[in-house]
C-alpha cells in the first residue's frame, strides 16, 4: 500500500489513485452498517479522487 502522507508534494500516480478508490469502494460495501457517516461522504470522496485522476 502506498504510504498514506506524501511530503514530497509530487502528484500521485494513477495506480495509487486507484487504490484509494478501491479502499473507499471496500470500506464503504464492508462496513456501510457501523460507518453511516463515512458512507454519507464515501460518494464526495469518491468524486474528488476519480476527478483527480482525470487531470
Amino acid at each position: 500500500m502506498a504510504e498514506m502522507i506524501d511530503k514530497t508534494g509530487e502528484p500521485r500516480s494513477d495506480e495509487e489513485l486507484q487504490e484509494a478508490i478501491d479502499c473507499v469502494k471496500e470500506i464503504m460495501v464492508k462496513h456501510s452498517t457501523i460507518l453511516p457517516l463515512f458512507t454519507v461522504h464515501a460518494l464526495l470522496i469518491l468524486n474528488c479522487l476519480e476527478e483527480l485522476q482525470t487531470l
